[in-house]
């Protein structure tokens, strides 16, 4: 039965049976703030997930989705989070229950968590108590800055042959204890090799690890061929692991020889299986595992900065697809910024043109692509306006004829006047095409002059003074992976991964707010002490 934490207090309350001084002494610790963040935590999207009038009343969600924050915070095995709820005082102050409340079953909170995940309910825990931090301390949220990190789940780093191995024992492994007569009737080599075998099949000098490889390869195809036909073994996961492998790593030719060949390590995607454990996981640029992008904001008048957008995605996938997501997440969120900050990953002339039409101001250098040629005429040269729409002059200050849009408002065309153009010095160099009616004609694409602009802003001072607060984040993600462990989550499978992250952020969110709650109470009790020594000032040597 649905039940939401209760402001009731109790004469076993801390406030009623703890002495004065030893509360103030809790007040003055992080769990003095958190206490004020628990009812933050919006319990009624959990309601649906409980009976309404029958049943033990839950655990509320606040406490269990708390007890999660801080396990990501702090770095806690279960069994430690459990340990400290029920012996420490901290921990019992800071979620407003008392030494005889404070017990709650492993599996209870192993069973919420697996609602979280199931039902994705981490982004709406993230999302509101963020909201209500925000608003609390009054943050503004109209400068944001946006970057990636690479995250690794909870599995083993597996070499190709690894890689075999592992998939193939894990099917041999259920397969025998779901079918054990099917398995008695494989070859005596399956059990030989890769169950009974002393030693690990995989950990091989790498003279030999070639042919073990193509080897494994072969067993890795007469297993999948053997129970194709079998509905019951083919619909499980370690059977259908084995098929992607075989399809992801391996050509099977088509004649009726049935030759195994392992691709060249060029032809396997990126998003290919990279460990049995994990099969959400994918390889990238800086790795197996996962994507994280974080967003926070960075208005130097903020107290402190929150975390605001968290996505976790696929190591192979590319920033530059992030930008718009992002700003759509933050806009549905009620944060989205009138400038967003990121690195030379995000920068793009689409995602400038884009994020301007999203409202936002993208603010990212661009080093890749082709550099511009120094002796011809830039399209940063004409003068457009801001969302590129419109050519107001050219280099000249000679305004166009007519400038229309063209290609569904991804092109402009332009035409100047042929006595403009005929005889001005540029012309050689200009990027205009005379036509037959004697007019000169431009044609460009919005992304191309937002590249060509950006090319040039980012080489001023301005840009440069402006583009300095981006770093910060780079500071938050060392803080987030230093504090809660953010490269190298406890878990796996993108779903967990993805609720670990938002638990990660949402603890940097709160412990940065307990920070600042803490740092005005010191203040305010260093000017109550300034206050009372002047005037104990003014009865000792009042003025003449």
């Amino acid at each position: 039965m649905f039940r939401p934490k209760s402001k009731q207090k109790s004469i076993f309350d801390h406030d009623v049976y703890l002495p004065a001084e030893k509360v103030q002494a809790l007040e003055k610790t992080w769990a003095g703030p958190f206490r004020r963040v628990l009812p933050m935590i919006d319990e009624e999207p959990f309601r649906q997930f409980y009976c309404p009038d029958n049943g033990r009343p839950n655990v509320p969600v606040a406490i269990l989705t708390g007890l999660c924050v801080l396990k990501e915070m702090h770095e806690l095995t279960d069994q430690e989070v459990l340990g400290s709820l029920e012996f420490d005082l901290r921990w019992q102050y800071a979620f407003d229950l008392n030494a005889l409340e404070a017990h709650i079953c492993q599996k209870t909170l192993h069973t919420f968590r697996t609602l979280v995940t199931t039902n994705n309910k981490a982004k709406e825990i993230f999302t509101g108590t963020t909201d209500k931090i925000i608003t609390t301390a009054g943050l503004s949220t109209e400068k944001q800055r946006l970057d990636s990190t690479h995250i690794i789940s909870n599995m083993a780093e597996l070499s190709r042959l690894g890689l075999f191995v592992r998939t193939i024992e894990g099917f041999l492994r259920r397969l025998e204890k779901k079918h054990p007569n099917l398995y008695k009737k494989l070859p005596a080599v399956y059990d030989k090799v890769y169950r009974q075998r002393s030693g690990y099949f995989a950990d091989v000098k790498s003279s030999r690890a070639k042919r073990r490889l193509a080897k494994c390869a072969r067993h890795l195809f007469d297993l999948v061929d053997r129970f194709r036909g079998h509905q019951e073994t083919t619909r499980m996961k370690s059977y259908q692991l084995m098929a992607r492998l075989l399809e992801e790593q391996c050509h099977i030719s088509e004649d009726d020889t049935q030759k195994v060949v392992l691709k060249m390590p060029a032809e396997i995607p990126a998003d290919s299986l990279q460990s049995p454990a994990d099969p959400d996981a994918t390889y990238g640029r800086k790795g197996k595992g996962y994507k994280a992008s974080l967003t926070e904001t960075c208005e130097k008048q903020n107290p402190f900065q929150v975390i605001t957008d968290v996505a976790v995605d696929s190591a192979n996938a590319s920033d530059q697809h992030d930008v718009e997501p992002t700003i759509e997440r933050l806009e549905a969120a009620g944060h989205k910024p009138g400038e967003l900050f990121a690195d030379a990953g995000y920068g793009s002339g689409e995602n400038i043109v884009q994020a301007q039409e999203q409202g936002v101001e993208l603010t990212a250098p661009i080093t890749s692509g082709k550099a511009p040629d120094s002796n011809k005429m830039q399209l940063s040269d004409f003068e457009v306006t801001t969302d590129c729409k419109q050519l107001l002059s050219c280099i000249k200050g000679h305004a166009p004829l007519s400038c229309k849009l063209t290609g569904g408002g991804k092109a402009v065309v332009a035409l100047f006047a042929a006595a403009h153009c005929s005889e001005c010095e540029f012309l050689p160099i200009c990027l205009v095409k005379r036509r037959k009616g004697g007019n000169y004609r431009l044609r460009y694409r919005r992304k191309d002059m937002a590249t060509s602009r950006r090319r040039q802003e980012q080489d001023t001072d301005d840009f440069k003074e402006r583009y300095r607060i981006r770093s910060g984040i780079e500071a938050t993600i060392s803080e987030a992976d230093r504090v809660t462990g953010l490269k190298r989550v406890w878990t796996r499978g993108k779903h967990r991964v993805t609720m670990s992250v938002y638990m990660k952020a949402l603890a940097i969110n709160i412990k940065r707010y307990v920070q600042s709650e803490l740092e005005k109470a010191k203040k305010a009790i260093s000017y109550s002490y300034d206050r009372t020594f002047v005037a104990v000032l003014r009865c000792l040597c009042p003025l003449s």
